[in-house]
């Protein structure tokens, strides 16, 4: 049922108190699988707040043969178009890690932001914000296997916090594959020769990245005009 809001928002346009306006509004907290729009391709129309875990956004290739992906991390929000008059993709979204999420459907997005236009420019930071990964996955979708489970790889390390010499991705093969849109078996060769060049080591469901400076290197084939995920962990 389409709420109500007949309290302006008077905002400085601040992540947190837009946050906490939904969920005064009564937009609580959830899990992915909570979300019904999560199953299969969906028209997606609305806005979600990723409180905890990672998702990737998957997108088809126009012949829907390969799908390529972006992720979004814990504290993003995705959906910052919705309002305008554009067709909406049809998506997939997965889960990386376990998520908690918060979902504003679109016709209760419409009225909040009739009755605060705030809204509507934040929504356009949200979009702005989104869309560098939106324009870099389609150049990824078509390098070479290699450079699109690196790049997937590169997306999925922890934010730089000070030592960079390992790092861990806790994720699966098929999670790669799925990001990818590359099949498992051709992951687990790409994964194999990083391993043969002493850049990672694959454990059960866990990637230890060895030599993080080396796997970057590899990216300087890549063309990342629009987004670039070695500049959250500069080296």
């Amino acid at each position: 049922m389409t709420k109500t809001c007949s309290t302006n928002l008077r905002l400085k346009n601040t992540p947190i108190q837009i946050l906490n306006y939904f969920e005064n509004e009564g937009f609580k907290t959830c899990s992915l699988k909570n979300v019904e729009f999560t199953t299969g391709f969906f028209n997606f129309s609305g806005i979600i707040y990723i409180k905890k875990g990672r998702i990737s956004i998957s997108l088809p290739q126009q012949n829907l043969d390969t799908i390529y992906s972006f992720i979004l991390e814990a504290n993003s929000w995705f959906g910052g178009l919705t309002l305008m008059p554009l067709p909406h993709p049809f998506i997939l979204i997965n889960e990386i890690d376990q998520v908690e999420v918060l979902y504003i459907a679109k016709d209760q997005l419409t009225e909040i932001a009739d009755a605060n236009p705030l809204i509507y420019k934040w929504l356009l930071k949200i979009a702005a914000e989104n869309i560098p990964q939106w324009l870099q996955v389609p150049l990824i979708a078509l390098s070479n296997k290699k450079l699109r489970v690196t790049y997937c790889l590169a997306t999925l390390l922890p934010t730089n916090k000070g030592n960079i010499s390992t790092m861990v991705i806790d994720v699966s093969q098929q999670k790669i594959s799925d990001i990818c849109g590359l099949s498992r078996p051709r992951v687990n060769e790409v994964l194999k020769e990083l391993e043969q060049e002493g850049l990672l080591q694959v454990k059960h469901k866990k990637i230890i990245i060895i030599n993080p400076k080396g796997m970057f290197k590899l990216l300087d084939e890549a063309n990342l005009c629009f987004y670039d995920p070695r500049e959250k962990n500069k080296v």
